[in-house]
């Protein structure tokens, strides 16, 4: 686990931790179960490293999960605000480290505030979001971080005008939601659709067309 995984991770573990240890010490078998929560809070932040190809014609996963949906949405970033949007739901069980889709400068970074509607829900649209704008070689690209029922936090790694690398670490989202993927419209071809499976910074999203 690295430094900034075990930041989020540490009130997650430390909690069901000493409780257990403390139901243990009083001869409670019970404090085996603060145990295990606390193990499986750490095997839920782990940051696993990962080789990432970098290819310049690419958008890559930004997130581990299920492919929600495809769809076109406005956006204010985009060149006439019409937004190719790739969805990602991450279950409990997914790495929930979210990472660039491509290389490229972080231009702006926008908390929204919102609700905590469970990721699968229609609703889940409003909830509290964290919106990362990067600007890339082929035109911007938006990473829009949405927190969950449970844990309701997101951390951002990354300040404005910071250089990303296609696959480098924008931050994490604690204990399962959402994260969307958004391009100009029109100028890539999505390479997912919905239910498929993905790995953030290792599964093409998209690929660019050629300019014309």
């Amino acid at each position: 686990m690295t430094r900034r995984g075990w930041e989020a991770a540490r009130p997650y573990v430390l909690v069901p931790l000493i409780l257990g240890l403390l139901l243990l010490l009083a001869g409670r078998r019970s404090g085996w179960l603060g145990v295990l929560a606390a193990g499986g809070m750490l095997a839920f932040f782990r940051d696993p490293e990962r080789e990432i190809d970098r290819l310049p014609d690419v958008l890559y996963a930004a997130a581990d999960g299920l492919v929600r949906e495809v769809d076109e949405v406005y956006d204010p970033a985009m060149p006439g605000g019409r937004a190719t949007r790739i969805s990602t739901f991450l279950s409990l069980h997914n790495v929930h480290v979210n990472r660039s889709p491509v290389g490229g400068t972080v231009e702006e970074i926008e908390e929204i505030g919102g609700g905590y509607y469970p990721a699968l829900f229609k609703r889940s649209e409003e909830n509290r979001r964290n919106r990362i704008e990067i600007s890339g070689s082929r035109g911007p690209v938006v990473v829009i971080q949405k927190a969950g029922l449970i844990a309701r936090r997101i951390s951002t790694w990354v300040e404005a005008g910071e250089r990303v690398e296609s696959g480098g670490k924008l931050g994490l989202i604690h204990l399962g939601s959402r994260t969307d993927v958004l391009f100009p419209a029109g100028t890539a071809e999505p390479l997912v659709g919905p239910g498929d499976k993905i790995r953030a910074g290792l599964t093409p999203l998209a690929r660019y067309e050629e300019p014309r």
